[in-house]
């Protein structure tokens, strides 16, 4: 009995590290997506920081949702689709204004620089989203 049970923990620690590696570099790939998109809202638009960060996220978002499903989570059935794409985007609706809010606190009023706002905001972002992810949106084992 106990041995079994020091297997099943283990099993679901690999698991969970292996869900929290693959979530880490699709995270980094959506991050990648984001900053890209922000970067040439920033220099290219009339944007501010705050509305060019709101759209970038957007674009980051899309990419991670897809990422998720598919090769983090691995999640197949496509029953449940119309309920995971509303819980995302209701979780990173509230995470993309929160972002854009911090960082226009961050940029626009106290004149930080916005590379280093970035990087801050996208951590907590990190914990917050693979906790929803993980149990909310994809009930992921």
């Amino acid at each position: 009995m106990i041995g079994m049970s020091i297997v099943s923990g283990n099993a679901k620690t690999k698991k969970f590290f292996e869900q929290f590696s693959l979530f880490i570099i699709n995270g980094l790939f959506a991050t990648s997506v984001h900053f890209i998109s922000l970067f040439f809202l920033v220099n290219f638009s009339t944007l501010n920081y705050g509305f060019s960060n709101f759209y970038a996220f957007l674009c980051g978002s899309i990419s991670s949702f897809l990422g998720n499903k598919f090769i983090v989570f691995k999640v197949t059935k496509n029953s449940k689709i119309f309920l995971q794409i509303l819980k995302f985007s209701f979780l990173y609706l509230f995470l993309a204004i929160g972002h854009g809010i911090a960082l226009y606190w961050w940029s626009d009023i106290n004149s930080y620089n916005y590379i280093i706002g970035f990087i801050l905001i996208t951590l907590l972002n990190l914990i917050i989203s693979f906790s929803f992810n993980k149990y909310l949106i994809f009930n992921a084992k």
